[in-house]
């Protein structure tokens, strides 16, 4: 089975922070022909091939096709031919950091967003995980200080924003092709505070699929992520608190 996976990042920091960002190039798609009920992603013109398969391979072929192969410069790469250029794309993008706003003795809630857009011509579609790069997810480096990532009534089960005597961060999300988080398509049901329609949970270190399809998007389709810090009947220790949160698009 080949598949393709490309991962961006984002950082999602707390009180007083200045963030950084990464940048992943788009992929553009385009096919020969297309009607009503079909559409032809890309012809050859050779003396032959075809399909073979057995119990257990299968093997595509072309013969007298010419020019083919693999070609690279310090910019580009360039796979000639029918057989070579097979296979899905996928582009993921990558969208400016988060900045929550700081937590005080009178604001003991605070919401943030990020977007990310989602482009593949699979015809299977994809799948859009997120994963913290550290456990609790949001730090300070400086003290070792962090928040509890949010702490579900039912490990594991998504639910209603609530925090008790404790300062927590988690996330939530929504979008086209998200499911299982809720029906807001906000983040925030007033300023900075946590949305009650969406359904919150604590990031992992490993996948926790956020979004995914059964089709291709070559058009694109935004998943955003919401992310919510609260201080409830005791207060974070000041400090500059930070969280790497990995996206990762993957073709189904």
């Amino acid at each position: 089975m080949k598949f393709f996976r490309i991962t961006a990042y984002t950082t999602i920091a707390a009180l007083l922070f200045g963030g950084y960002y990464s940048l992943f190039t788009g992929t553009g798609f385009a096919y020969v022909a297309s009607s009503t009920n079909y559409r032809l992603q890309s012809d050859s013109i050779n003396i032959g091939g075809g399909l073979s398969t057995s119990t257990n391979y299968k093997m595509e072929d072309t013969l007298g096709e010419a020019a083919t192969g693999t070609s690279t410069s310090a910019s580009y790469k360039i796979k000639a031919g029918y057989q070579q250029m097979q296979g899905s794309m996928i582009s993921i993008n990558s969208p400016a950091d988060i900045v929550l706003d700081a937590l005080t003795i009178t604001q003991d809630t605070a919401v943030g967003s990020t977007t990310w857009n989602v482009i593949t011509d699979n015809a299977a579609g994809y799948s859009l995980s997120v994963k913290a790069s550290a456990s609790p997810a949001l730090t300070d480096s400086g003290s070792g200080k962090s928040f509890t990532d949010y702490t579900e009534t039912t490990p594991g089960v998504k639910e209603t924003w609530s925090v008790s005597n404790a300062y927590e961060f988690g996330f939530s999300a929504f979008g086209a092709d998200v499911s299982g988080y809720g029906t807001d398509t906000d983040c925030a049901a007033g300023f900075n505070v946590p949305s009650a329609t969406l359904l919150w949970e604590g990031f992992e270190t490993s996948d926790i699929e956020m979004a995914s399809s059964s089709s291709a998007t070559t058009s694109g389709t935004d998943s955003t992520l919401c992310v919510a810090t609260e201080q409830e009947t005791v207060f974070a220790p000041s400090g500059t608190y930070t969280a790497t949160i990995t996206a990762t698009a993957v073709t189904q």
